[in-house]
């Protein structure tokens, strides 16, 4: 009876053994890390500069649309006031041209805003390549299976990734990284 106890407790001393070495040589799976693409961006030093430049940008487009918005205001007041006392054909006419210069500046809006458009993807692109590298990289050398955005922090729009431990986060690492190559 004792060896056959002694027998079973040999083979599980020896099925632990055998499932630790197994364990230890198989590679590690599921290890999981959580970045905010959101956080990334708003502390990297060269995402920032590359937004100032973009702001400058659309804050001379807004200046620049400012007279042209002040005047289709003042026109559409004028047209609203006097209208009633004009003729016809004279009100026909200053509806004409307050609709023409509203199409006119319809159609600067959207060069501009196509303008903008390439600048964004001519700034941010080059950075958006290196994150995805960075993070791809980081989860190579630290042996990740995932790394999840974590969208909850900071956005509204909450979708896919409903919890994630504070642990897991590897943003800050990230950044880092992405600085420190985009230095280069």
């Amino acid at each position: 009876m004792k060896i056959k106890v002694l027998g079973g407790v040999l083979c599980v001393c020896v099925a632990l053994c055998v499932s630790s070495v197994v364990a230890l040589a198989a590679p590690e799976r599921g290890k999981i890390a959580t970045i905010s693409i959101q956080q990334i961006l708003g502390k990297s030093k060269a995402a920032l500069d590359a937004q100032k430049i973009l702001q400058a940008e659309v804050d001379k487009f807004q200046s620049k649309f400012k007279a042209d918005e002040d005047a289709l205001t003042a026109m559409k007041n004028e047209i609203e006031k006097k209208g009633s006392a004009w003729s016809d054909e004279v009100r026909a006419e200053k509806e004409r041209e307050y609709q023409k210069r509203l199409r006119d500046y319809g159609m600067k809006t959207e060069d501009a805003k196509q303008e903008m458009q390439q600048l964004e993807k001519r700034y941010m692109e080059p950075i958006l390549k290196q994150l995805h590298d960075v993070i791809a990289d980081i989860g190579k050398k630290n042996g990740y299976s995932l790394i999840l955005e974590n969208t909850m922090k900071g956005l509204r729009n909450r979708t896919g990734l409903l919890y994630a431990d504070d642990t897991l986060d590897i943003s800050d690492q990230v950044q880092k990284e992405l600085d420190s190559r985009l230095k280069k």
